[in-house]
């Protein structure tokens, strides 16, 4: 099997390009061949419905001097074709879009019946690939946004006699930042990718049980969802000023990750409800060091709602520097070990303390 894989992101190496790997990886395991194409670096003019390809120069476009010759040589000899693009405005990027377009030469201009809608009968029916599978990643965490794209392909492979064999999709791209931290969770998405390339070999298809997999949801909370990618966005800003004015040499993604609103945040995030049942709780940090600060967690109803600020009489209040908070998150410090030696102090409630693991760690059964 020879596999094409059309990548349409800008970025060569975002969250589109991680899922796509293993996907790739996967299916070359089974003994697949692929090659990938950027489109992003390829010259591809827009299609400017001459329809010069179909009457005047059948299947040879009036354009010579872009990549789209040698793209289409390629898409001819291939037997599954992989669109991989980032959702872009609830839909495919520009690069794709020029692609998809400027495939109007593998099509003949009469009018057939396919499947109960009229379409075009492919120029090459013996180099026609059978199958296509999407891939797409967007940062909002719910799966709906990708409604209009996978009905686009939908449409594309009806109208083609392709089979849609696989639909992979992975909301909440953004956290892929942060895979080491996702738990079993971020590892069971990545093996799904990977498992998906394997199933596409070997069944000819991906199974609905494994689409599902790559697109769990990271978390049922929501609303702490927004509150930390809002807060993303208010560091990425105040990177990009700090960066202009020369008070920043280190990468945003270097910056991001050693955080410690991010940090807190992120732990609030992944509150496991069910092993807080009913708790009533708050619980403050008072955080000394390189990122001095004052926030503080909300306990109640099952959820847990991270704050900056002070509360008044909390259940309990953590006293650390900043690095040694961020080493505990990590797990590059154990928290307990840490406390023994007076790394950082507490006061209220120790038996809340006590459930920390429970409340925030990352087991085998991520929330």
């Amino acid at each position: 099997m020879k596999i094409l894989a059309l990548q349409g992101s800008p970025r060569p190496k975002g969250y589109t390009q991680m899922v796509l790997e293993k996907f790739l990886e996967g299916a070359a395991s089974k003994g697949a061949e692929f090659e990938v194409v950027h489109l992003a670096r390829k010259k591809i003019h827009p299609c400017t419905g001459c329809y010069t390809c179909w009457y005047k120069t059948p299947g040879v476009c009036i354009y010579r001097d872009d990549d789209m010759p040698e793209l289409l040589e390629k898409v001819k000899s291939c037997n599954v074709e992989v669109y991989a693009t980032p959702l872009y405005n609830y839909s495919m990027t520009a690069y794709m879009k020029l692609f998809l377009e400027r495939r109007i030469p593998l099509l003949q201009p009469y009018l057939i019946e396919s499947e109960g809608v009229t379409t075009h009968p492919p120029r090459f029916p013996e180099k026609w690939a059978a199958k296509t599978v999407l891939i797409s990643v967007c940062g909002f965490p719910e799966v709906e946004h990708f409604g209009a794209l996978v009905e686009n392909f939908r449409l594309l492979c009806r109208a083609g006699r392709k089979q849609f064999a696989g639909v992979l999709l992975r909301p909440g791209s953004e956290a892929m930042l942060f895979m080491d931290w996702l738990g079993k969770k971020g590892r069971d998405v990545l093996q799904g990718f990977y498992q998906a390339g394997q199933e596409i070999v070997e069944n000819g298809e991906v199974s609905k049980e494994v689409e599902e997999i790559v697109r769990t949801e990271w978390t049922k909370n929501r609303r702490g969802v927004h509150e930390q990618a809002n807060l993303f966005w208010d560091i990425r800003m105040e990177h990009a000023e700090r960066t202009c004015r020369g008070e920043e040499k280190r990468s945003f993604e270097e910056v991001i990750r050693e955080d410690i609103r991010i940090i807190l945040g992120g732990m609030a995030v992944s509150f496991n409800r069910e092993s807080a049942g009913d708790l009533q709780a708050t619980i403050q940090f008072d955080v000394s060091g390189k990122q001095p600060g004052q926030w503080y967690y909300e306990i109640k109803d099952e959820s847990c709602t991270f704050r900056e600020g002070t509360f008044d009489k909390p259940t309990l209040t953590l006293h650390t520097p900043s690095e040694v908070w961020l080493a505990i998150a990590k797990g590059e410090l154990d928290g307990t070990q840490a406390f023994m030696e007076k790394k950082y102090t507490a006061e209220g409630d120790f038996t809340l303390l006590m459930r920390f693991k429970s409340l925030f760690g990352r087991t085998e059964d991520d929330p």
